[in-house]
């Protein structure tokens, strides 16, 4: 394997990929971004149950010193792309109509637990945050029930079938089977061959081309329309993520240097970003030569934010947290 085919098993590129498909479902209706997000599910599972085996759960009272790490991790981005959400709808458009609770909306604005059922989202991409946050609650029992037993991943899955008797989508339960999925494949050491990584990598391409094909289709031979061009059902973004699970637990055992780390770190700014600036430049109004001229444009103001947020922000507030976070490491026994 070359070192340039070895790049793209990057677990930091691969994270921004996953942004900017989720970029490409916002900016022109291909909507491959909840196959995104699910990955990015899996992948939280995964280095959650790995951080705990390897950190927390050597901390002076792990479970507070954990929560209060994730959190810290990443509601200072969070909170800011908040803000500029606001900032760039007010501006755009003023206030809203119906905001709901004012209390309910700075909290979860800003430590995100809830922002799945605000009434209104400013920055519609944060609800699967919120996700995230409520996965961090239960992991910690989640790992312990998997490292106990493997069939404990079947919960998850029971879990996931029965999420509309358990709260539905504004709580992390439909979710909760690819979360599981990266719990176990931390706790279990799986492990993906190259050979099983690299068939899921082209099979989950050849179903992008597909539908690919299918919009290029619509775009060339159908009406013009400002309806989105949808070329996935939900049962597809599933049958996509499920396809690029074993890549995505490729890429996790692969070296990963600091460059690669600083795009797995504005993965995550890149994509609390991006709706809001599609929305400030009206990127989806216009004819497919404008929108793609302001996409593009978009694209590169949000990877610069995203870059200046990242090193004047994010880093250093993040190597304090690590910092934290090395202080509450118990000392070994004897010394």
């Amino acid at each position: 394997m070359t070192r340039a085919v070895e790049k793209l098993a990057s677990p930091g590129a691969f994270r921004l990929i996953l942004a900017l498909a989720v970029f490409l479902h916002h900016s022109t209706g291909f909507n491959i971004g909840m196959s995104a997000v699910l990955i990015f599910f899996v992948l939280s599972g995964y280095w959650v149950a790995t951080m705990w085996a390897h950190t927390y759960a050597h901390t002076r009272t792990p479970y507070l010193t954990y929560l209060i790490s994730r959190v810290w991790r990443i509601t200072p981005v969070f909170a800011l792309c908040s803000l500029i959400s606001w900032i760039l709808l007010l501006v755009r458009e003023g206030r809203p109509e119906s905001v709901g609770n004012l209390a309910h909306q700075l909290f979860s604005n800003i430590l995100i637990l809830g922002y799945n059922s605000l009434p209104f989202q400013a920055n519609v991409p944060g609800w699967s945050l919120d996700m995230e946050i409520q996965f961090y609650l239960v992991a910690p029992l989640i790992i312990f029930l998997i490292y106990r037993s493997a069939y404990a991943v079947f919960i998850c899955l029971l879990i996931s079938v029965c999420s509309k008797w358990l709260g539905g989508g504004v709580t992390v339960a439909p979710f909760m089977y690819f979360f599981g999925i990266g719990v176990a494949a931390a706790i279990l050491d799986l492990k993906p061959t190259p050979r099983l990584a690299w068939a899921s990598l082209f099979a989950t391409l050849a179903i992008v081309v597909f539908c690919l094909a299918l919009l290029a289709k619509t775009v060339m031979f159908g009406p013009f329309t400002d309806q989105p061009l949808l070329a996935f059902s939900s049962r597809t973004n599933t049958l996509i993520a499920v396809t690029m699970i074993p890549w995505a637990l490729y890429t996790v055992r692969q070296e990963s240097s600091p460059n690669d780390r600083m795009l797995g770190d504005l993965s995550y700014i890149s994509y609390l970003l991006h709706w809001s600036v599609l929305g400030a430049l009206r990127a989806g109004e216009g004819d497919y030569l404008h929108r793609f001229l302001i996409c593009a444009f978009a694209l590169v103001l949000i990877l610069a934010a995203s870059w200046f947020i990242w090193a004047y922000y994010d880093r250093p507030i993040n190597r304090l947290r690590a910092q934290w976070v090395a202080r509450r490491v118990a000392a070994p026994m004897g010394l």
